[in-house]
């Protein structure tokens, strides 16, 4: 449907002041369009066939329901006419759609410089998420982020599409080292339960308080928690070093982290760059030709040599 056609939906399907407006932002695994109103501003999402179900919406709507219930500050699902915040929209040319609206997140995207004050106030949101998270149950499934999820099905698309048998190789390589790594560190105890899936500085916004105020669990559902530390327990860049710090002393501040977590960091990070390669061939890279298709999986193999030689010394 067209954005007018869009607006007219939004105006049968919730009790939203006309005029209403609406503005694709980004078109990815889903469709998300920022949607004015004069009472305020809202994101809409339209869910990507393939990419999420009906039911894995729904677990994610009742995640952040059960978050926002016990006072974590995020951007809540927006139920509508019917009091159901998960709504079925038919696409042309793409079937039924799962469509979420959500709040739109009270602040502003962080500005560098990111200050060291910054990274303890996100540690300590993400903490926060998971321990009001530890007793969240739902009906609802989605897909847990465990090793066949993360690497045994992007390896099933990817691997026959490399062009150059070392690439090919070492994928396997690296994946089967990441895959016997996890799985010791979950046997001595990896802590699991929802996670962010995405907990980056891109998916929060600050208030003028200093508040964190997180959104987009989209990439989320049931899974190490030790992969939304990823980014800061893992990097060695120049620089991160007291950013990460920061980040795990503010987690700490609200929730303990196990030695073994921070050990899992390393090895989530490279399982994430594989999951990240079966996304962007099913939603951009394959339709953009053999060719491309071809210099992508090399310059993803490069990569992940990079991340073997910083991450997995030894």
């Amino acid at each position: 449907m067209n954005l007018d056609e869009l607006s007219e939906w939004l105006a049968a399907c919730y009790d939203l002041a006309r005029p209403i407006t609406c503005r694709l932002v980004r078109s990815y695994t889903n469709d998300v369009y920022a949607v004015e109103t004069p009472g305020g501003r809202f994101v809409l999402k339209l869910y990507r066939n393939g990419w999420r179900t009906e039911p894995e919406v729904r677990y994610e709507v009742a995640l952040l329901r059960h978050l926002s219930a016990k006072g974590l500050s995020v951007a809540a699902p927006v139920a509508g006419k019917d009091n159901d915040a998960v709504k079925m929209v038919e696409a042309p040319g793409a079937g039924r759609r799962p469509a979420v609206l959500f709040e739109y997140a009270p602040g502003e995207k962080p500005q560098p410089p990111f200050t060291p004050a910054l990274y303890v106030a996100f540690g300590q949101a993400v903490a926060q998420m998971h321990e009001l998270s530890d007793d969240f149950d739902t009906e609802h499934m989605r897909s847990p982020l465990d090793l066949n999820h993360l690497i045994d099905e992007p390896l099933a698309l990817a691997l026959p599409l490399f062009e150059q048998a070392d690439d090919r190789d070492f994928v396997t390589h690296i994946a089967g080292r990441v895959k016997d790594g996890i799985h010791a560190l979950a046997c001595e105890g990896l802590d699991w339960g929802p996670i962010h899936g995405d907990a980056t500085l891109d998916n929060l916004h600050v208030t003028a308080e200093g508040e964190i105020v997180l959104y987009d669990f989209d990439s989320g559902g049931p899974g190490w928690r030790a992969a939304d530390l990823q980014g800061w327990a893992a990097a060695d860049k120049a620089g991160y070093a007291e950013k990460r710090d920061a980040f795990q002393s503010g987690y700490s501040g609200v929730r303990p982290i196990k030695p073994v977590d921070l050990r899992a960091a390393p090895y989530l990070t490279i399982a994430w760059d594989i999951w990240g390669i079966k996304i962007d061939l099913d939603y951009r890279i394959l339709q953009q030709g053999r060719e491309h298709t071809g210099e992508y999986l090399s310059e993803q193999a490069a990569l992940l040599r990079e991340r073997e030689r910083t991450l997995l010394r030894g």
